[in-house]
């Protein structure tokens, strides 16, 4: 873990507030987000060994749909690379008041990653998304597609489906179920249910997050320990 930079990106997301700079023509908001997490799980795989994680991040966003931002984990691959940068850029609207879409990259940065023998482990991927406001529900589906995975493992396609409902008392139930396919690694399927709460200005959530990854046929994509089923308890707040 980059102790200095995790803790230097956190104490300016704590003392930091939104920055909105407006022109007769248009409107420029930065933002941070900061957090802290029992486990850092992407696409179902832990990526700090089952450890704690903190996180952080800024964005801008212009009030054209124009969007981007740089985010950052700390991770434990049990190698030297114990960072991992994304930088995104994209642009997203709305076909009316319940359908949206967002189109953009993301480029995946693992700085000091010794991974030179066995692949590189920087990659970028290009997305895509459709949403659907129902009023009950709001339900996202979304592809992810890359040229040269994680690992240099191949092409790879994400596809998955998200169902957000609002609860009462600022509640909300979240649903996930994702499809990885690459090409060196047999692929899986990973799902998440959450349940999440804002309150005094900070976002709570507890996620239970599991795959079919069989450690047997996983391949380079995980061992079985690190893709098992767990619990996720998250703190956050947007600034």
């Amino acid at each position: 873990m980059n102790t200095k930079m995790t803790t230097l990106a956190a104490a300016v997301l704590m003392t930091a507030s939104p920055l909105a700079i407006s022109t007769a023509a248009a409107e420029v908001t930065f933002s941070g987000n900061v957090a802290l997490t029992t486990d850092y799980v992407y696409r179902g795989i832990s990526q700090t060994d089952e450890g704690a994680a903190i996180q952080g991040g800024f964005d801008l966003e212009h009030d054209s749909g124009f969007y981007a931002g740089v985010w950052a984990s700390n991770l434990d691959f049990g190698d030297d690379a114990d960072i991992e940068i994304d930088y995104y850029a994209g642009i997203g609207g709305e076909f009316s008041n319940k359908i949206g879409w967002d189109v953009g990259a993301i480029y995946y940065s693992y700085p000091d990653s010794d991974a030179a023998d066995d692949g590189d482990y920087d990659f970028t991927e290009v997305y895509g998304s459709l949403s659907y406001d129902f009023g009950p529900a709001a339900v996202t589906g979304g592809l992810a597609y890359s040229s040269d995975f994680f690992g240099s493992t191949g092409d790879s396609l994400y596809t998955s489906i998200d169902v957000d409902v609002p609860l009462p008392n600022d509640f909300s139930l979240g649903l996930h179920y994702g499809n990885q396919d690459i090409d060196d690694v047999d692929d899986y399927n990973d799902w998440k249910i959450g349940v999440s709460k804002s309150y005094g200005g900070f976002d709570f959530a507890l996620d239970y997050t599991d795959t079919d990854i069989d450690g047997d046929d996983a391949g380079a994509a995980a061992t079985d320990k690190l893709s098992d089923d767990r619990f996720i308890f998250t703190i956050s707040k947007s600034l």
